[in-house]
This record gives C-alpha cells, sequence and structure tokens, in this order.
C-alpha cells in the first residue's frame, strides 16, 4: 500500500522536488518514494508564491539573499515559539508572544504575508500572551519547514536545509523567539557582550543534536549540554565564553531583530 502524503517531512519533500527538477519523471519518483502519482505531482506542481515565505527547495536555488536573511530570522523566530494548526482548508500560526513584542509580530506578518493578513492576540491562562495568524498559504510552507503542531515534540525544523551562509539569520531569530530562555528570553535584556553568560535553545532531541552540531561547525566552539525536560523537549545550553561566541555569530550581520535589543545591537557593531 503506498504511503501518505508525507506533509510533515521536510527532506523527503526537498528530495522529491529535487529528483524532479534533476528530469526524473513523476512516475519514477513516485516509484522512489512509495507514493502515489497524484501526490507527487502535488508536491513539485504547488503553487508558488513570490512575496512569502520560500520553501526549502525554493531557498536552496533563490539568489535574493537579501529576501532569504529575513525570511531565515522569521523561520527561526517561528521555529521557537511558533505551533501550526491545520483546521480543514485553512491553517493557523499560533506563536507565544512576549509582551514587549507585539509590534515584532506585526513586522512578522508583514515581511512574510504582505497585504494580505493580520494577526490577532489573545491571552491564554496556560500560555499568557499568543499571536495568531491565519493564512493558508503560510501554513503550507511553514508544514513543509516542519513547524510542528499541538505536539511540539512532533517536528522540527531540518538545519541541515538551512545553508551555511544563512545559520546566522535562524539561530538570531530562535534566540529572540525563545521566550523564558536567556539570553532575550528574560525580564532583563543583556546592555552589551559582557552581560551575555548563558544561551539556552529548547526543542525536540534531533533539533538540538543537528542545531549544536551547526553551531560547532560555524562557530568554532565546543559541545553544549544537553538536558531533558519534563515535556519531552530537550534543552541544548552553552555557557560563558561559548555563549558570548554563539551571539557574536548570530548579531554579526542583524538584518532583522528585535527593537528591544536594538541597544545590544548597537553596543556591538564596530565603531
Amino acid at each position: 500500500m503506498a504511503r501518505r502524503l508525507p506533509r510533515r517531512d521536510p527532506l523527503r519533500l526537498f528530495h522529491i522536488q529535487s529528483d524532479f527538477a534533476a528530469g526524473l519523471a513523476p512516475t519514477d519518483i513516485a516509484k522512489k518514494h512509495e507514493l502515489p502519482v497524484p501526490a507527487v505531482l502535488q508536491i513539485v506542481r504547488g503553487r508558488k508564491r513570490d512575496d512569502g515565505l520560500l520553501d526549502p527547495f525554493q531557498l536552496a536555488h533563490d539568489g535574493t539573499r537579501g529576501r532569504s536573511t529575513t525570511q531565515m530570522y522569521w523561520l527561526g523566530y517561528i521555529a521557537a515559539c511558533g505551533r501550526l494548526y491545520h483546521q480543514g482548508p485553512s491553517s493557523t500560526l499560533v506563536l507565544d508572544v512576549d509582551r514587549r513584542d507585539v509590534d515584532h509580530v506585526r513586522q512578522l506578518v508583514e515581511d512574510l504575508i504582505p497585504g494580505r493578513t493580520s494577526c490577532e492576540f489573545c491571552e491564554s491562562s496556560q500560555s499568557g500572551l499568543q499571536a495568531y495568524i491565519r493564512d493558508r498559504d503560510l501554513g503550507t510552507l511553514l508544514s513543509q519547514w516542519g513547524i510542528p503542531g499541538a505536539d511540539p515534540t512532533e517536528g522540527s525544523v531540518p538545519i541541515s536545509l538551512i545553508p551555511g551562509s544563512l545559520m546566522p539569520h535562524f539561530v538570531r531569530g530562535y534566540l529572540e523567539g525563545s521566550r523564558n530562555q536567556p539570553p532575550f528570553g528574560l525580564t532583563l535584556v543583556p546592555a552589551t557582550m559582557a552581560s551575555i553568560r548563558t544561551v539556552a535553545m529548547v526543542g525536540p532531541q534531533d533539533f538540538v543534536t543537528a542545531l549544536g552540531a551547526a553551531l560547532r561547525k560555524h562557530v568554532d566552539i565546543g559541545p553544549g549540554t544537553i538536558t531533558g525536560r519534563r515535556d519531552r523537549l530537550k534543552t541544548l545550553t552553552f555557557k560563558g565564553a561559548k555563549a558570548k561566541k554563539i551571539v557574536q555569530y548570530a548579531y554579526r550581520d542583524p538584518t532583522r531583530s528585535m527593537p528591544r535589543v536594538a541597544r545590544f545591537v548597537q553596543s556591538i557593531r564596530p565603531r
């Protein structure tokens, strides 16, 4: 029996699109990936938007780097604090939002869904302030990037699909979207690099393991510490000099960042 369409398997979707771009016929792709031909056609001929978030395959073949840096920042931000819910043909992105960042979330909408939608802010008894962004196309693309639904362990962004040149922007977004995690999710925002003590990133095991390996490769630091949590997620922690190196890496070209970290960004700009 053919397998169901892999909506939440970004790597598999990427390989299917790559096979099609390489000239493999849909029937051969279907056989290779054990899918029905209509499912393959849906993947390779899906509608493309030119003004929103790129899917992983588009990103790998896109030359508009100025656009990509902002998109990878927002992908990191969403990966840190977002969940994706599907109800029939519609999709809703729910973000756990720091009250200081309401205008920043509005900037997310403007960058990723220009002129198409708005967001609503609601108070949750369990999660605090949340932003609700309803857009079918954005939901489809975020699914292709592995953003999870109600269960945060069911998916994650595949780090291997993010080009090395764009990793700093993804990491910066993840740090800023990590509510309740240092260095920027706490009440007191570091004003200078000397104030950075700890960097902590939360996610599924596969994600934090891959992210840690990417940081060791690009930042030239030793391994961080991975610890478990009661919600089955893991926390990847770097301290001291390692934490400072990661933040320096993430902010070496901050094309997009939260307004409340502006003082910190200004403190690390070359004089």
